[in-house]
């Protein structure tokens, strides 16, 4: 209840201007607009995302359309082995092209 009196005594010592309700509206109208930015937001991500695994699955049902149209059956089942293996790591003793190592970037050479 003391908070509720706080509220309202704080809400009537503002002053006329602020009170107004055209400012509520224009409060409100921002806050529908900062929600409809922000579901705009999601519903891209999500549709990128869409269009990257139904991309994904296609070039993957072709790699194996294409494994299995090779002459021999060992060819293929290799073929098919590397498909379903993630590629292998590689360890790099340099920084990759065009990227200064962390000590060159630290001591500003």
């Amino acid at each position: 209840m003391k908070t509720l009196h706080a509220m309202r005594r704080w809400w009537l010592e503002l002053p006329e201007i602020l009170r107004a309700p055209a400012w509520r509206s224009a409060f409100a109208a921002l806050v529908i607009l900062a929600l409809l930015l922000g579901f705009h937001q999601v519903v891209t991500q999500a549709v990128r995302q869409g269009e990257l695994l139904r991309m994904s699955t296609a070039t993957h049902a072709q790699a194996v359309w294409r494994c299995n149209s090779l002459s021999g059956s060992r060819i293929r089942e290799r073929c098919r082995a590397e498909l379903d293996n993630p590629p292998p790591t590689r360890q790099h003793d340099a920084p990759p092209p065009n990227t200064a190592s962390v000590d060159l970037a630290q001591f500003g050479r």
